[in-house]
């Protein structure tokens, strides 16, 4: 038996459900059973990023759970990234546990030390810590990581953990924790479950309408949008800040879409409509294989885009850059464009003085290219963890690039491999790094130095492309910035 120094144990055992092992598994297993039978029942295609679930007590909220966890019954998931809200204790950061292993009465679940030691590294804002799991100096300690335990222990077998509280729920610690989870969420290996509740206290009616409000959000996919809305009082979920990390995590990752299976409220199963909680259950999900090109496919028509379009992103991109930093910008008429509404991956690069400033994008296809660029140029600014802001007395002296990705091709190994036309990405269980094509010609290296430095930047070990667990995925890139005129 593996020996643990620092466990967290339970708190809500025997309140928020059974504190027999006996009684929680035959609690479970019904509520899970009676998830599969009902109608109609929602099945889910592709590949499963994450999921959102109440935390409310299983008598309440435990049925809408089970719609989300009979998802993935069986599953090969090797470790679950469970981000909660914190009720009790505020804190200006999300805190991974910085211990051992989370007790429940179905036994102990090892925390998966590697992973949360990366994930850590990722963002000041993202820390490891005790703060919001071991409370033992409050009167009342957090349930909401604590109850999706046993559903996890019930339907998975052999899998670690990675327990986070997010102890400020604002948009800046919402973005931190999404931007570092991003790289590590690679379904069926890990998934991210976000706990919340929905409406708090209002009567039926009102409920009703503000878990709408918040679960058709939840459909459009787009975390910005929740924030405002919960800071409009539109709607409430008091685990906003794990939903909108999630969806931010899981777009980055390459899910496409979030599917709500099942919503309910207290009032459902007390009869009391005059006082109740929402709750929700749903699915992050994405395409069924990653965005690669099948073997035997006809290739697609390479992508373009006129030189009218690539002056009107860079511009629209400076225009993002100009308006965060508080200068007085005009409006920005969209330039309408087939094109720029289709989806693509993309990068935005930001260079000061000929050196990188910042670099940050979507791989996946996942949004339309003008608000991809958009947001990656606010990220490529403001939030790349490698450097400080851009501050405005930068701004004449960066120059921006941005690069529209192909789709990925699996490659086998360096033979496929062109300097000048391929950038790389180079994945390895739940590591994985991304270098674009202009790169290698920067740094005049050999194809062999390429892969070498992607498994670098992937956090293996440079040789981690000849294992026959990595996989090797080449693209190519339309790329045009500022620093040279926009050619066809």
């Amino acid at each position: 038996m593996e020996h643990y120094n620092s466990i967290r144990k339970p708190v809500v055992a025997g309140t928020f459900y059974p504190g027999r092992p006996a009684d929680l598994k035959t609690q479970i297993t019904d509520l899970l059973e009676r998830a599969e039978d009902s109608l109609p029942k929602i099945d889910i295609r592709g590949r499963i990023f994450g999921l959102v679930v109440p935390h409310a007590g299983y008598i309440y909220s435990g049925q809408v759970a089970a719609h989300g966890y009979r998802l993935i019954r069986n599953s090969d998931i090797d470790t679950v990234i469970v981000v909660s809200p914190s009720h009790m204790e505020l804190f200006p950061f999300a805190s991974i546990f910085s211990g051992d292993a989370y007790e429940t009465p179905l036994g102990t679940i090892a925390v998966d030390k590697d992973l949360a030691e990366k994930i850590a590294s990722m963002n000041p804002l993202v820390k490891l810590s005790e703060k919001g799991h071991i409370q033992n100096h409050l009167p009342h300690r957090e349930h909401a990581l604590e109850v999706q335990l046993p559903f996890l222990q019930s339907v998975l077998k052999g899998f670690k953990i990675v327990p986070i509280v997010m102890g400020d729920q604002s948009w800046k610690i919402c973005e931190a924790l999404g931007d570092s989870l991003s790289s590590f969420i690679t379904p069926p290996e890990v998934l991210v479950v976000a706990s919340s509740d929905l409406s708090h206290f209002h009567s039926y009616e009102e409920a009703e309408r503000l878990d709408k409000t918040f679960c058709a959000l939840l459909e459009e996919m787009d975390p910005e949008a929740i924030f405002q809305a919960i800071h409009r009082s539109e709607c409430e979920a008091c685990g906003a800040g794990p939903v909108i990390a999630a969806l931010i995590a899981g777009l980055r990752a390459g899910a496409s879409q979030c599917q709500v299976l099942s919503s309910a409220n207290s009032g459902d199963v007390s009869g009391d409509r005059s006082n109740v909680v929402g709750y929700t259950a749903a699915a992050i999900i994405g395409e069924e294989h990653p965005n690669t090109r099948k073997a035997g496919k006809k290739a697609e028509e390479p992508f373009r885009l006129t030189p009218e379009e690539r002056r009107h992103l860079l511009a629209m991109a400076r225009h993002v850059i100009q308006g965060d930093l508080g200068m007085p910008v005009g409006e920005f008429v969209p330039l309408p464009s087939p094109a720029l509404d289709s989806k693509q991956g993309a990068f935005v690069t930001i260079r000061s003085q000929g050196q990188l400033r910042g670099c940050i994008g979507y791989i996946e296809a996942v949004k339309p290219l003008r608000d991809v660029v958009a947001e990656m140029a606010r990220a490529a600014a403001f939030r790349d963890p490698r450097f400080p802001s851009l501050e405005e007395g930068e701004l004449p002296s960066i120059t921006i690039e941005i690069s529209v990705l192909s789709p990925l091709s699996r490659i086998e190994g360096p033979a496929k491999i062109e300097i000048g036309r391929h950038g790389l990405v180079v994945e390895k269980g739940f590591n994985k790094g991304l270098l674009l094509p202009q790169v290698a010609v920067e740094y005049d290296w050999e194809i062999e130095e390429f892969l070498e430095h992607t498994c670098e930047k992937a956090a293996l070990a440079p040789d981690a492309w000849k294992d026959p667990d990595t996989r090797i995925y080449a693209f190519s890139a339309v790329i045009f910035g500022e620093d040279e005129p926009p050619s066809g």
